[in-house]
């Protein structure tokens, strides 16, 4: 299981009382995180810090970060594309963010 926590990304293994498998600092200001299961990434917009990181998530719960994008201060709860462009929804500025692949 993922779950986002003010500015860390964390792997829980649910079947073990949720220990922590793996954990990634990635800014502050997350609502929420997108994964694409076909290639293991994850995808965390930062609002605070104004940036995506994008991650590997391996087949024992470790996370990897395998890339750090700057966005705009306020873009947040991303959702990526079968083609890789990540959308992300910025309200302080009233616009869509895109990040491509």
């Amino acid at each position: 299981m993922l779950v986002a926590c003010t500015g860390k990304l964390v792997s829980l293994d649910v079947a073990h009382d949720g220990a922590a498998l793996g954990s990634l600092d990635v800014g502050e200001g997350i609502d929420d995180f997108d994964y694409s299961p076909a290639d293991h990434r994850v995808y965390v917009g930062a609002a605070r810090a104004a940036k995506l990181t994008v991650a590997t998530l391996d087949a024992h719960g470790g996370l990897t970060q395998i890339a750090t994008v700057p966005t705009k201060e306020g873009a947040r709860n991303g959702v990526v594309s079968r083609d890789g462009h990540v959308y992300l929804a910025n309200s302080k500025d009233s616009e869509l963010v895109v990040v491509g692949p």
